[in-house]
């Protein structure tokens, strides 16, 4: 049996009883099925997944009409939606589908807006997810841009321990900023 008073406290690191409490009220598990997706790009979020298990994807649509990989999470406590901020009627920046049999916890957006308002613990969280995801954002795309192909699949391998057996390798290059054969060529080198 699932323990969501150890997650939010363990993955999460919330330490406030009353707001372990309080999202532990207001929050759902969801199985989510290989291939499925959680949010698409432009939805209206609803509500904030939290990784229980499994592996996602975040995807965007290109200016040319391809599928570009913004993202993978994989991390217990990771939330797997991207939103600029919490607010009604904001939309998703990106498409999450699930790359494996997944488990999720979900928030609705409502819950988690009071709780931040009303708990300086559950904001101390939400500014902490900020950080991080601003963090992987700007390493993201020094990596695209100041290295050669053979350095980001190594940084990828050392940021991301594990992921790489359980991903397609075209999207891994496409994360990574190069084609199938580029790093196909990698691999093999």
């Amino acid at each position: 049996m699932f323990d969501q008073d150890a997650f939010w406290k363990r993955y999460v690191g919330l330490r406030d009883p009353e707001a372990v409490t309080a999202l532990e009220s207001c929050s759902y598990i969801r199985n989510v099925e290989k291939g499925e997706k959680i949010i698409r790009e432009g939805d209206i979020v609803t509500e904030v997944a939290f990784i229980i298990s499994g592996v996602l994807k975040a995807v965007y649509i290109d200016q040319y009409g391809k599928e570009k990989v913004y993202c993978f999470g994989y991390i217990p406590g990771e939330a797997a939606i991207s939103v600029t901020h919490l607010g009604i009627g904001i939309k998703s920046i990106c498409t999450v589908e699930a790359i494996s049999e997944s488990v999720v916890l979900c928030v609705p957006m409502t819950c988690l807006i009071k709780l931040t308002k009303d708990n300086l613990d559950v904001a101390r969280i939400y500014n902490k997810m900020l950080s991080i995801s601003l963090k992987k954002v700007i390493e993201h795309n020094r990596i695209l841009s100041d290295y050669e192909v053979q350095e980001r699949y190594q940084w990828f391998l050392e940021t991301y321990p594990g992921l790489f057996e359980l991903v397609r390798k075209k999207d891994v290059a496409s994360f990574l900023g190069m084609t199938p054969e580029s790093l196909s060529r990698v691999l093999k080198a």
